[in-house]
This record gives C-alpha cells, structure tokens and sequence, in this order.
C-alpha cells in the first residue's frame, strides 16, 4: 500500500534510485530540480526542471498513484495542467494528454524505491500501537529526536499563540484582560476549566483592579461572580463577602454565572473551587501590577514567590462555604504551580513577545521549559516508558504535540522521527 502523501515526500526528498532513470515511453531523464511543493489549486510541484532526452524542461509536475488517476481527477480538461511537463506516478496504467491533447511524459516509480521504505511504511501506518514507532525509536539518533522536539515545542507555541491572540481580539487588544481570563483557565486545572473560563468572561479585569487593595473586595468579586453568594449563611465571613458583592454587583451592573456550572465530584479537596477561587483572589489581591510583574524575566523563584500565595485564614479550615474541615494550609502546590507556569504564563509570553516584537519574552518562555521539570500525565508516561526523552518540561510539551498531532493522526510521514524510519539506511 502506498499514499500519495508518501509520493509526495518520495519526490521532494528524491527518495529513490536515479540510476538510469527513464520515462515509461524510454527517453532518458535527469532531474536537474524537483521542484517547490505547491499547495493550492494545480499541479502538485511548481518550478521544476527536468532533462528528458536531449531537451531541458522547465515547468510543473503532478503526482499519482496510477497513470490513470489524471482522468479520474478530470485534469485533461483543466488548463491549470497544460504546464506540466512530467507525470510522477507509482503505477504506470494508461496514457495521458493534457487539454491540447499532447501527451504528458511519464516517470512510474514502483521499480525505483527500497523495499524496505515501503515495507517500515506500511507499518507505521498499521500498526495497533498508540504509538507506531515505539519499535524503532531505539535506532533514532538523539540529535534526529531533538531537532524534532525544537519543532514540536515552536509548533505548539505558535499554536497556542494563535489562540491567545484570538482570546486579546474578543478582549479588544486588553492584554490585562487576556492575562486574567487565561489565568481563570488554567485555575480550573481541566475539570473545572468551563466555569472558571466562564468567570473571566464576566469579571472585567479593570474592575478586579480597581478594587485590588482590598482582599476583602477581591474576594467579593470573584465568588459573587461564580455565583457562590447566594445561600443564606449564618457565617460572618460568607456575609462580609455577600454584602461586599451586592455592592459592587449593583455598582457596576455585574451578572453572575450559574453556580451549577462548578463540579465537585471525583475531586481532591484541594481542587474544590472554592480553593482555587480563594488562590485566584489572592494572586490579584498580592501582586495589584500583576501583568507588569509577570511580564518581566526573572528567575523561577520570583514566579513562585508571585503564584503561590496563604489563602484567607477561612480556609484553613474550610473547603467550600459553610462546611468546615480539618485545618490544612490551601497554597498552590509545586505540581499546579509547573502548571500554571506551563500552560498560561509561558504562552501568554511567548504570544505577548511576539506581538511587542521582543524577542526576548520569546527566548524567555523556551528557557522556562527547560527549566521546568517534566510533566507526568498518563500521555507522557507513555511515551517515557518507550524510551523518548523525558528530562524537562520542553520534552513533555513536545511528547504532547507529537501525540495529539501526528501519532494520534497517523501523520508519520509529516513526523521528523517518521521520516527517518521510513527512510533508514
């Protein structure tokens, strides 16, 4: 089995036996330039220049499977394919002519690949495994694997990017805004990330600002917004928040969200809402320039001294509202704080340097990820178990590019570690 995708990268990286190479019509070829891959409308390589016979050709070239595949993709009828000067297939089955009705000369390839590529091919692409090249990672260089990963982690950081920039443009061009809403995301930690999204929809940042000296006020604000001051609680605290909120609700017209939108169940207390709302009101609370601090590069330490902040002495014996517990300090731990740091602050400043043209903030978050300790999650733990590389946090976001956007997909011949399997010596 073969795919034009894999016909595709056959020809661009000339992945085959060139030794008296001629057109199914017996002229002689030499391939002075493949070509540039062409992704719109039209032939599949532009500005190639092929030498067959005595004459030298300058133009464009289509790749199939068969011969026949030109009819069935109705190109003798396209003008757009008047230019092609050599058909590059697997399996010569037919004749074929442009829209002039002139023959097209033709290169079939199946006599001219390895065996072997076709044979690591196939399997890669039908294997079982969740992982389709766990079997020859061991024969990857390190340097090959490493090369990739730069890639994995640019390609996931500019991803992330687009969609911050999406976040600043609904947000009309508020950083500050961006900054609390993606901090809301990552302070539901998945399982409460709807709600917690929700929240930094609703509470506009200039409002947590302007009232940042008061803890009390801070504090108001967000659990009046997630709907949690509601209940009628005969708790001096829970009434200071609720009056607190009721003020402010009417002064600035605020709408809460729906408190069934927060999930309690098959939670570690320390994941209960009210937790990570008390930790997202004190971050605020603390550090009232928050989006001037973090936007400065500083040493890890400084980061932890800014995240991880004692919660309202409420909490120490509280989980949620009205039901005490046993005391415990409610700080973030060190595995969230990685977190946080990995899925918010690194790609806010990667995002938030390439929008001010530092180059700086960008080099800074990349830093960060080597610095930062792997990330065990069920993914890669896999991967680890299987012999990727699995030192820093610059390895698990690249183990989690790599799954989610080519082992998932079966994009092995678009994987840097894929392509050198296929193409083992």
């Amino acid at each position: 089995m073969i795919s034009e995708k894999l016909l595709h990268y056959i020809w661009k990286n000339q992945w085959f036996t060139k030794e008296a190479l001629e057109t199914v019509q017996k002229q002689p070829i030499s391939i002075i330039n493949q070509g540039f891959p062409h992704q719109d409308a039209g032939p599949d390589f532009k500005q190639a220049i092929i030498k067959i016979g005595d004459v030298i050709w300058a133009g464009n070239l289509e790749i199939h499977i068969r011969s026949s595949d030109w009819y069935r993709h109705d190109h003798q009828s396209d003008m757009k394919y008047d230019s092609v000067i050599l058909h590059v297939v697997y399996e010569h089955d037919c004749e074929v002519c442009n829209s002039q009705n002139v023959p097209i000369p033709t290169l079939e390839l199946q006599n001219q690949l390895s065996s072997q590529l076709l044979l690591r091919y196939n399997q890669l692409m039908n294997t079982p495994l969740p992982i389709p090249c766990e079997a020859y990672i061991n024969t990857i260089h390190p340097l090959t694997i490493q090369s990739f990963f730069d890639r994995l982690i640019f390609d996931r950081l500019t991803r992330r990017q687009a969609q911050i920039f999406d976040v600043l443009h609904s947000f009309s061009e508020d950083w500050e805004q961006t900054l609390f809403y993606l901090l809301c995301q990552g302070f539901g930690f998945k399982t409460n990330a709807p709600a917690f999204e929700m929240l930094g929809k609703t509470l506009p940042y200039k409002i947590l600002k302007k009232h940042a000296g008061s803890q009390l006020q801070v504090a108001a604000l967000i659990f009046g917004q997630a709907g949690m001051l509601d209940e009628e609680l005969d708790e001096p605290y829970y009434q200071s928040l609720q009056n607190e909120y009721l003020y402010l609700k009417s002064k600035y017209r605020l709408i809460p969200i729906d408190v069934k939108g927060w999930n309690l169940l098959r939670l570690r207390p320390h994941n209960f809402p009210c937790i990570r709302l008390a930790q997202l009101g004190e971050l605020i609370f603390s550090h009232h320039h928050l989006f001037e601090k973090v936007t400065t590069p500083q040493k890890l330490a400084y980061f932890q001294n800014i995240f991880i902040n004692k919660t309202d002495d409420y909490w120490l014996t509280h989980y949620y509202f009205g039901k005490e517990s046993r005391k415990s300090e409610k700080i973030i731990g060190e595995q969230s704080f990685h977190l946080l740091l990995i899925n918010v602050l690194i790609p806010f400043l990667y995002a938030y340097g390439t929008f001010m043209g530092q180059e700086i903030l960008q080099e800074y978050s990349i830093q960060l990820l080597d610095i930062l300790p792997f990330e065990e999650n069920y993914i890669t733990k896999k991967y680890k178990k299987k012999g990727f590389c699995a030192k820093q946090a610059s390895d698990s976001q690249a183990l989690l590019e790599l799954h989610h956007e080519y082992c998932e997909k079966k994009r092995c011949i678009d994987c840097g570690i894929g392509q050198k399997i296929v193409w083992l010596n």
